[in-house]
């Protein structure tokens, strides 16, 4: 097992403890739906060899175009911590990395996505268009400040809020799913409309430090770190 995931399961496992203890206690419960932009931050792609003989090199500045994300929220917050929350949120994210032209180590062809991917004699790098799914999950702790407190919104009409946790992420390998694990964090404000519907809107930071990718007999590790700006729609109840 290795570090990151030994670390990754002991946050999981607390955050679990502490879900479970918190069970019996009432809740105001959600499901939100949301949608909107993505941008990963440029990164280098490690590029490494499966088969004899072995391949090392690196590929520098990959840059991407805006992308797009959506997902699935659910959680409730407690009625006796009316500022304190919990969910698990499911997510999509797509990047589109577009053709262009950067500097590698050492010469190298090969694939990517089913698409040609080589470093010439002299550095150049030649990067096809291709795209990158991201598939994950993410146990969060959440705050909020209740405003707007009246009879018919005892928790605020209006909620700024805040979100982290961990976070894990799927990579499709050539015959198996590898997990990868990173952290995200996030704030955003809601606005009810009615007691049961609310809207709101949100800026979430995502990272999986050594993401891999693997393709034909190549595995590229990257560094994922996006930002997104979301808006959706709460159910509350």
């Amino acid at each position: 097992m290795t570090a990151k995931t030994r670390t990754g399961t002991l946050l999981l496992t607390i955050l679990a403890g502490v879900m479970c203890a918190a069970l019996p206690a009432a809740a105001e419960w959600n499901i939100d739906l949301y949608g909107g932009a993505s941008w990963a931050q440029s990164t280098d792609f490690q590029v490494r060899g499966n088969n004899a003989p072995r391949t090392e090199l690196t590929i520098f500045d990959i840059g991407a175009d805006t992308g797009f994300t959506f997902g699935l929220r659910s959680g409730y917050w407690f009625d006796s911590i009316p500022f304190l929350g919990l969910d698990l949120d499911v997510f999509y994210v797509h990047t589109s990395v577009p053709s262009q032209s950067r500097t590698g180590t050492a010469t190298f062809t090969g694939e990517f996505n089913g698409k040609p991917i080589s470093v010439s004699a002299s550095g150049v790098a030649t990067i096809p268009s291709i795209t990158v799914p991201l598939f994950g999950f993410a146990p969060e702790v959440r705050l909020r400040w209740p405003l707007m407190v009246d009879n018919t919104f005892r928790a605020g009409r209006l909620q700024p809020y805040l979100s982290g946790g961990p976070a894990w992420a799927f990579s499709l390998d050539s015959d198996s799913v590898d997990v990868e694990f990173g952290g995200k964090f996030g704030g955003g404000v809601s606005y009810n409309i009615t007691p049961t519907i609310a809207l709101f809107g949100e800026y979430r930071y995502l990272f999986f430090p050594d993401f891999k990718l693997t393709s034909s007999n190549f595995t590229y590790t990257v560094d994922i770190f996006t930002h997104s700006a979301i808006a959706g729609i709460s159910f509350r109840f």
